[in-house]
């Protein structure tokens, strides 16, 4: 268990260690130590057990709860010597301080003979459960690879259903039902609906026969509104209508679409009245005749509701089929013929799955570049093939046999809704602002570790849908990967939708989101919420109408001091409680996308335990607080603000800052001077302001120049940049050339200029003005092109 790991290399901390012998209570955290690092031996036989074995699956749960809550106290201690860091250097009376002392002393003491009781009767048990230390982990460890294994052209076994589809998307008769034709894909989760309908989506055939095409993920709620406004945002490029009203959206998705032949898919469509899809039907009449909506889903009353003709019902793969698909996951090409002892086991394994796509993709990947025989038998022994569960076996495989380390990363992405877009920066903050990311011990940053725990759960096909934006990666889930990661969080994580009964919500959660904040009263915490003890997480990740409040903050924050993160995107208070100084182990604030506040309290510097600050988009916020250099272990800060410069001794002085970004920031004449000073810093992104003076730092691998309409030339002092490694340019129409400096960066290894003007026509054809200044970078991109 990751909670075991973490809590005994908390407990050999040496700044911890230096604090607790300081307050007298050395021993105890020994003797917790010892006591854990027994536990922590019989981890691997408990873990493979608690599947049928419910005693040993509550003794898992005892243990859990006691690293929850011994974590709690280590981070009083660490919080009181953040404390002593952070205070200005003056005279404290010394009674006082010897009294503070005394009494924070008492009670640590206190907490840590109770938790030391606790854990006595944890080990009692193990012995009475005959857990075994001499058990091996199984878990499928040292990805270090990764691949896409199934691309749209090499789908397998579904050439049959995708001709079908699309003769009944060019044909021309669709029996009086109106100008629009519904074609629907049915059939069970993992069984490949939106695989087809994505490769018959990119048909040559398909692209020359419809003037639009539009591709939509649907969300549970079937909202019309919506769904117009994705329409357009495809077709027009249109940046924002969220503030349009229906009439407007209305209006402009007709000019947009009269009399073209459109093809629109909606992907996996849950419920829908027929009230909403004739509301939606009627908006698309003014197409031209032949068009055609294409709607995946396993819900089969969606075709008596929306259908034109009958669904087509999407079957199991056949047993050869399935055996291609799982060798093409499991070896590069051609290897599979070098292994037959390992291909006999892959047959077996197959047969398990069903014929279902996504358990045989999964079992695949797991097993991608694994030669060892006992890897392979693992995975066709398993008890779990035979449990009859909600869950595909096979993805519960795949992740009982992941590294402690996995586990808990991948379940706290289950308190995101479904559907939900992430990004891996994001997530990678959540993770160490939750201490799921374990240092290893030398000089690689916790960001650098999340990055690659993030790539072993691609590589083993928990993300999907990876698309590369400025300076993060977007994905999904699959439907079934998420409910996997519901289920096995389902007792310290909730996500409070329309679907939810509140009752469902466990005391024991830890992580809470909400999908509709209406759901919320306005003046009192709702008693499933009352009754929680240990949340870390609160979370509103979508923009919804509802209750996120100054009000229900000041509940919030009065109920739950041990608040690890406050994630409130796209609020509407005006101002943050000053109360939040309260929340003391808070690590991730994310007040993005709140148009209405103006001011954060200057208690909000007293968060001296936050790592990551998020105020994009906070288009009215005036100025950052006065004493944010106070916020000494902040590694993340993305700030929007209307002041024309920072304070000196400000951001300057947040010398644990790896990722800065400065957006829309629309006033902005001056940076700050001392930048020098952020030697940690990795990631500084610029963008959307009306002017960027220099600054500079060493230590920069990346910069990203985004939309600077008035930008003419770059900083000569970009020179000075010794160890960047790419450089972006994009929408910059007045950037007339490079500075000559750019020669001499010798790290540069990519450079990407996008719709740049003029610049572009200067080094397209590589004997332009400054094609010399840029010889010598390996890779070059210029309007999308590869030059070199």
């Amino acid at each position: 268990m990751t909670e075991v790991v973490y809590l005994v290399g908390r407990l050999v901390s040496a700044a911890l260690e230096e604090i607790q012998k300081l307050l007298g209570v050395k021993g105890d955290q020994d003797k917790l130590k010892n006591l854990l690092e027994m536990i922590k031996k019989t981890l691997a036989d408990a873990e493979q057990k608690q599947t049928t074995n419910q005693a040993v699956r509550i003794w898992l749960s005892k243990v859990k709860d006691f690293c929850y809550d011994a974590e709690d106290v280590l981070d009083e201690f660490e919080a009181k010597a953040l404390w002593r860091r952070a205070r200005p250097k003056r005279k404290v009376h010394y009674w006082f301080s010897w009294l503070s002392n005394f009494i924070f002393q008492f009670e640590m003491a206190n907490k840590m003979k109770e938790l030391r009781k606790r854990l006595l009767e944890i080990n009692e048990e193990k012995n009475e459960l005959h857990l075994s230390s001499n058990v091996c982990d199984k878990s499928i460890v040292q990805w270090k690879e990764t691949h896409s294994f199934v691309t749209i052209s090499n789908v397998i076994g579904r050439n049959k259903d995708k001709q079908r589809i699309i003769e009944l998307l060019m044909r021309t008769d669709d029996d009086g039902v109106g100008k629009v034709g519904v074609i629907s894909i049915v059939g069970m989760g993992g069984i490949g609906k939106t695989t087809l309908a994505k490769w018959v989506y990119m048909d040559d055939r398909i692209s020359k026969y419809f003037d639009l095409k539009v591709w939509l993920s649907m969300s549970v709620d079937f909202e019309v509104k919506k769904i117009i406004r994705d329409i357009i945002e495809s077709l027009s490029h249109e940046a924002k209508c969220d503030s349009w009203s229906l009439e407007k959206l209305q209006n402009h998705l007709r000019s947009i679409v009269e009399n073209k032949r459109c093809l629109l898919v909606m992907d996996d469509v849950w419920e829908v009245s027929r009230e909403n899809w004739e509301g939606l039907r009627d908006l698309l009449e003014g197409v031209s005749e032949g068009s055609k909506v294409i709607v995946t889903s396993w819900n089969k009353s969606i075709v008596s509701t929306m259908g034109t003709v009958p669904p087509h019902n999407l079957a199991n793969l056949s047993q050869e089929d399935s055996l291609t698909l799982f060798m093409k996951c499991a070896f590069d090409q051609g290897q599979e013929k070098n292994h037959p002892d390992l291909m006999a086991i892959g047959k077996e394994i197959v047969s398990k799955c069903a014929g279902n796509p996504m358990a045989v993709k999964t079992l695949g990947s797991l097993l991608y570049s694994k030669t060892k025989l006992s890897n392979w038998e693992c995975i066709r022994d398993s008890e779990i093939l035979q449990l009859q569960t909600g869950i595909l076996p096979s993805l519960r495989i795949s992740y009982d046999l992941m590294p402690f380390h996995l586990k808990q990363c991948f379940a706290y992405c289950s308190i995101f809704p479904k559907n939900y877009k992430f990004n891996n920066l994001e997530l990678i903050q959540l993770w160490i602002a939750n201490g799921l990311i374990q240092s290893s011990g030398n000089t690689q940053e916790l960001e650098e570790i999340g990055q690659q725990y993030w790539e072993e759960l691609w590589s083993r096909s928990f993300f999907d849908d990876v698309v590369e934006d400025y300076l993060f990666l977007t994905f999904k889930m699959h439907d079934l990967i998420h409910q996997l990661a519901i289920s096995v969080a389902q007792t310290e994580s909730s996500n409070v939708n329309m679907n939810m009964r509140t009752q469902d919500v466990s005391p024991t959660t830890q992580h809470i989101s909400f999908s509709d904040p209406s759901l919320l009263p306005e003046d009192e915490l709702p008693s499933y919420l009352s009754k929680l003890s240990r949340v870390r997480t609160i979370m509103f990740p979508i923009k919804k109408e509802g209750s996120t409040g100054e009000s229900f903050l000041e509940m919030c924050i009065s109920r739950f001091k041990q608040l690890r993160v406050l994630y409130l995107h796209d609020s509407s208070f005006d101002q943050l409680p000053s109360s939040i100084s309260g929340l003391k182990q808070l690590r991730y604030l994310h007040l993005c996308g709140n148009r209405s506040i103006k001011k954060l309290p200057n208690s909000i510097c007293e968060l001296h335990n936050l790592q990551s600050l998020g105020l994009a988009g906070c288009e009215e916020l005036e100025e950052l607080p006065v004493h944010i250099k106070s916020m000494i272990n902040l590694r993340f800060l993305d700030i929007t603000t209307k002041q024309q410069r920072f304070p000196e001794k400000g951001i300057g002085c947040l010398t644990s800052l790896r990722c800065l970004i400065i957006g829309d920031c629309k006033n902005l004449e001056v940076l700050f001077n001392d930048m020098e000073s952020l030697m940690l810093l990795r990631k500084l992104f610029i963008g959307g302001c009306p002017k960027w003076l220099e600054g500079s730092t060493r230590t920069l691998q990346k910069i990203d120049v985004v939309h600077c309409p008035n930008l003419g030339t770059l900083p000569e002092w970009l020179q000075n940049c010794f160890s960047l490694r790419k450089l972006k340019i994009e929408d910059c129409p007045k950037l007339s050339s490079l500075p000559d400096g750019i020669r001499h960066i010798a790290t540069l290894r990519e450079l990407w200029i996008d719709d740049c003007g003029e610049i572009s026509s200067r080094i397209a054809a590589r004997s332009g003005e400054d094609w010399s200044k840029i010889a010598h970078i390996p890779e070059i991109y210029i309007d999308g092109r590869k030059m070199k």
